[in-house]
Formats: C-alpha cells, structure tokens, sequence
C-alpha cells in the first residue's frame, strides 16, 4: 500500500491518509450465518492487502477471537453499546471521525450525514417470501433497503437476481449497482475428508441422511423438507434420517414438534451451530443437501454443497438457480409432491448423485472469496479515488 503521508494515483493527488470506514459489527462470530460468513470473508481480505487504511468499527470492547491482524495505519474501533448501535453509536462515531469512504456489508446505514457510502444488499426476501416475514419485520427490513439505495454512492449485490430484483422492485439504478458473488470458505474446503466418519460418529449421526443448513428464519422452509421426507418414506423404518445443522431455539422446538406429528420424530436430527470441520464432515457424509428455501438473494448453502460434491435439491426461486445453473435439481418450494418425489428419485439413483456431485464440484469452482475479495478491493478503490480525487 502506498504510503499514506504521500497517497498518489497516476492523476491526482491525496493530501492526508486515506481512510476506509467498514462496519465490522457482524464479523468473525465463532458460529456466523451467512451475513457473517460474507463479512469475515470480505474484511479477512481486505486486511491482507487493504486499498486504504482501514477502520473496523466493532460493537464489542475488543477484537473477537477470530479477527484478523490489521497491518500498520489499520485500526480496529471498539465502540460498544447493546441496543441501538447503528443509529446511535456508529453514527456518532462516524460523525467524530469520518472517514473518507464508509463500506457497510450488511444492507443498514446509519442515519443523519454519512461519508460516501458503498453498502451489500444481500436479497430482497422480505419481498419474496411472503408470509415467512411478519408485516413490522418486512416493512424494517424495506426501509433499510429504500434508505441504501437513496443514500449509497454504490450498491454490491451476490448475485445478478437480487439486482435485477432492486432494479425491477426499487427503481434502482443498475449503473450504481455492482454484483461480486461470494465464495467457499477455505476453512470448510480445507476440512480434512479423511475425518468425514470420526466426526459424523462424534455428532451421532445416523447414516444415510439428508442434509438441511440453516434453519434460523421462516424463509428458508425446513418445515418443508420435513413434510417431504414423511411423504416420501411413509410409516418406512429403512428411510434416510433428515439432518438439520444450525437448528436452535424456537425453530428447532417447531420442527421437532412437527416431525412428532408426522410421525418422523426418530428420523429427524437436530444440530446446533457448528463449526467448518463439522459442517464440512456434513456435507461430505450426506446423500443430498436440501435447500428448501422459499427465496434467497445468493444461496450460501447450495454452493458449499456442491464445491463439497453433495448432490443439491434446491427451491427454484430466487438466486439458487443462478449459482446452481444445471448442475442441481430444482423444484417449487411450496410443492410438497414434487419434493417427495424428488427425494426418492435421487436416493434411487446413485449414478444421478454422482452426476449431480461432479456438476456441483465443477460448477462451485468459479466461485472463490479470492475473487470476491478482489472486485471489493477494487470497488473501494474506485471511490476512494473518485471521491478524494483533487485537481
């Protein structure tokens, strides 16, 4: 990186340090959901090798864990407070010392007077799921959207869905709107294969099984997948289990409700949050992973299957079908007959899983965080440059 004191491009110059702002609050948690796998990723990255300096603003006294060490000029801001942190403590923070491009992953700006702001619009679900988001939730959650896209000098989506989707839903501008896709943590490809039994056996899980990941929202219809294995195996004793990792809390009590009423109560595994090595051990370990998902904006789960050769059976709305494209089977996510018939054909036919792995592992392999990191990278650059430049 340049150095600061002397920060020059081939056509301007910069007259003081060269700062880049990154709401960091929903990174490096031990158990991430998607939101907080995307920004691990993307600000682990940026750390490397940063476009700028950087401050991480934290909503914690100290660095987690897992956060990344920050080369010199880089900084990480704890500024903790336990309600109200974007609109009252990252703005006054960012209000104190503003930085000269602020990049926020997770859809929310602070209000009031903001430096240029680039901010991740992950999906437009509130939209697309219908009833799966309570009338107050759904209208949070499009405010959020409205107030980035009104306010944000550039818009990053995952997928070319979710973009098509703010342009079609929101009047978006699609020249301020840029789709980075995301990747396959090295830490799940990294999970040693040869570990794949030990660990299914430490976790007390019944083979063969089903995979579903994420089970923490309305939306992504686990209950579905429920009412799919019961239809497909009726009254069976020799049926496959159904495996649902990342199931905790009032979800998981739902779902273990209604596999007790269906009748499939002893097929049905519940998992709590888990780490890569587990997770990896799941995938690989499964027959298929289910996606079940009423509507996504990427589809974090589908393209970790498949980089990990598990055979996917995915809803078809949404972005899932862009990042599958022809190598897993989709069907409507609310057509419980399908589902079932679709879970026994590719439990019937190993040479169909074995197709659908090979497509999976050759179709995941464009989709690296390396690359990811690097159109961030240069996005950031971009603004920074553009807003700093001086004659």
């Amino acid at each position: 990186m340049p150095d600061a004191a002397d920060d020059r491009t081939d056509d301007h110059t910069y007259t003081s340090p060269v700062v880049i702002g990154i709401d960091a609050s929903r990174a490096f948690s031990a158990f991430p959901t998607g939101i907080g796998v995307y920004s691990s990723e993307v600000i682990s990255g940026l750390a490397e090798d940063p476009p700028a300096d950087l401050r991480l603003y934290l909503n914690a006294r100290r660095p987690p864990e897992g956060a990344p060490p920050l080369p010199e000029g880089s900084e990480y801001a704890p500024i903790p407070l336990r309600r109200g942190w974007t609109r009252l403590r990252l703005r006054w923070e960012l209000a104190r010392r503003p930085p000269d491009l602020l990049f926020v992953p997770a859809y929310r700006l602070p209000p009031g007077r903001l430096p240029p702001a680039v901010v991740t619009v992950h999906g437009v679900e509130h939209r697309m799921s219908g009833p799966a988001y309570s009338k107050a939730a759904g209208h949070a959650v499009d405010g959020f959207v409205r107030d980035t896209l009104s306010r944000a000098q550039r818009v990053i989506t995952p997928s070319e869905t979710t973009r098509a989707d703010l342009c079609q839903l929101y009047g978006a501008d699609p020249r301020r709107v840029t789709v980075i896709p995301h990747g396959v943590s090295d830490a799940l490809l990294g999970a040693d294969p040869s570990t794949t039994a030990v660990e299914l056996e430490r976790l007390g899980v019944p083979r063969p099984y089903l995979l579903v990941v994420g089970a923490h929202h309305p939306r992504k219809n686990v209950q579905q997948a429920v009412r799919a294995l019961a239809a497909a195996f009726p009254g069976a004793q020799d049926s496959p289990s159904l495996v649902v990792a990342n199931a905790t809390g009032g979800a998981a009590a739902e779902l273990a409700r209604l596999a007790g009423e269906l009748g499939v109560g002893r097929r049905i595994l519940l998992l709590p949050h888990l780490g890569p090595a587990s997770l990896a051990a799941l995938y690989r370990g499964s027959e298929a992973t289910l996606v079940p998902s009423l509507y996504e904006g990427f589809g974090l789960p589908a393209l970790e299957a498949m980089a990990l050769g598990s055979p996917v059976l995915a809803g078809d709305s949404g972005a899932v079908a862009e990042v599958a494209a022809g190598a897993a089977i989709l069907l409507p996510a609310r057509d419980l007959q399908r589902w079932a018939e679709g879970i026994r054909e590719l439990l019937a036919s190993q040479g169909l899983r074995r197709h659908l792995s090979e497509l999976g592992r050759e179709r995941s392999s464009r989709y690296t965080w390396e690359r990811s990191v690097a159109a961030h990278r240069a996005l950031l650059l971009e603004e920074v440059s553009a807003g700093r430049a001086a004659p």
